[in-house]
């Protein structure tokens, strides 16, 4: 199982670092507006996700009056907050500047689910804890050095946002704050799906990743529809759509958007959210090499080491989940061993005719 999920990890990070060469092939000088950008991928992504927990899951679920907060929720914090205030930063500051923020998602990750009980703490008495936790450290160190290496190349440019032209400027400065909270919120969209559906016993959704991903794309359209209000006097932003956005748009709905967080709310269900995040550093390693494939980008130097500390890092974290999950099974066997034994300390006389152990005649069939 824990290969499984790796393997769709590993492409759902694909996908999304495939989709910065993407929007910089198709759509870089389209000047798409973000916000309709991002509502015609939810409002897009919705249906599709729907067909595919028809095929996949077998049935679609309607949510109840009772599961709708939850949804609109993790709708506000996946989708909106998170889609929106990432193209939000990237216009407001450049492309470099916010691929630079996202390796801090894991962290994010860790910090929350320690804080609201999701996970326990990792164990630094146990060698598979020191390694979680330096796996981590040693990916998001790699992709900002990946980062820092692409800001200083020659072939990166100080770019200058069209979305910020004209305006004051502190337009930096609040371009890295929506980066700041983007990364915040997507953390957080994992972290409450994890506690709230997939830790639930109970839950109608526990089984269902992609019926509650595509419920939560929908609240998510919503709420981005609430939001394009303001351009109510403004419809021309709503017919401005070049061929190019098109195209990044097609991808963002079919590849970003359904495949890629229908693998990671999958694995979401199969593994912890620290694992999950933990490859959200490979985007930075994908996003360098098709650069280098399709674009022609030179590899600097420091971007080679920068892979090297993302995949050691993610070796450690591999590493760390195995040994703890077959650590966790041992404790388990072991239990149902002695749950089974009648002789072991804790045995009582009283205990094993409740059991079933030791049978006492009845007076009457004396």
């Amino acid at each position: 199982m824990i290969s499984r999920v790796w393997c769709a990890l590993v492409a759902a990070q694909l996908g999304f670092g495939a989709y910065g060469v993407i929007v910089t092939v198709f759509a870089k000088d389209s000047k798409a507006d973000p916000l309709v950008f991002c509502l015609l991928q939810d409002a897009g992504a919705f249906p599709v996700m729907l067909i595919a927990a028809f095929c996949i899951e077998g049935k679609v679920s309607v949510p109840s009056l009772r599961s709708i907060p939850l949804l609109m929720v993790l709708g506000f914090t996946g989708m909106f907050v998170g889609q929106l205030l990432y193209l939000l930063g990237i216009y407001l500051t450049n492309a470099n500047l916010a691929s630079m923020f996202q390796p801090s998602v894991p962290v994010w990750s860790a910090l929350l689910t320690i804080l609201s009980g999701v996970e326990p703490p990792p164990m630094f008495t146990k060698p598979h804890g020191v390694a979680k936790i330096f796996g981590i450290f040693l990916a998001v160190t790699g992709a900002v050095t990946m980062t820092i290496a692409k800001l200083g190349g020659e072939d990166s440019p100080n770019e200058e946002s069209w979305f910020a032209s004209g305006t004051s400027v502190g337009s930096q400065f609040v371009g890295c704050i929506c980066l700041l909270v983007q990364v915040a919120s997507t953390a957080t969209y994992y972290v409450i799906q994890k506690k709230y559906i997939f830790n639930q016993p109970y839950s109608v959704w526990k089984n269902q990743p992609i019926a509650v991903t595509a419920w939560s794309y929908l609240f998510g359209a919503l709420f981005m529809a609430l939001a394009s209000l303001s351009y109510i006097n403004h419809l021309e932003k709503f017919a401005s759509f070049s061929t190019e956005a098109f195209y990044c748009l097609v991808y963002a709905i079919f590849i970003t958007s359904t495949m890629c967080y229908l693998l990671l709310s999958w694995c979401n269900m199969q593994a912890p959210s620290t694992i999950v995040t933990a490859s959200w550093p490979l985007q930075s390693l994908f996003c360098a090499l098709f650069s280098f494939i399709f674009l022609h980008k030179s590899l600097q130097l420091m971007e080679f080491f920068g892979g090297s500390f993302i995949v050691c890092g993610l070796a450690a974290v591999l590493w760390s989940s195995y040994t703890e999950d077959r650590e966790l099974n041992m404790q388990l066997n072991e239990r149902n061993t002695k749950a089974k034994l009648p002789h072991n300390l804790d045995w009582k006389f009283s205990e094993a005719i409740t059991d079933g152990y030791v049978v006492v005649p009845n007076d009457d069939n004396e």
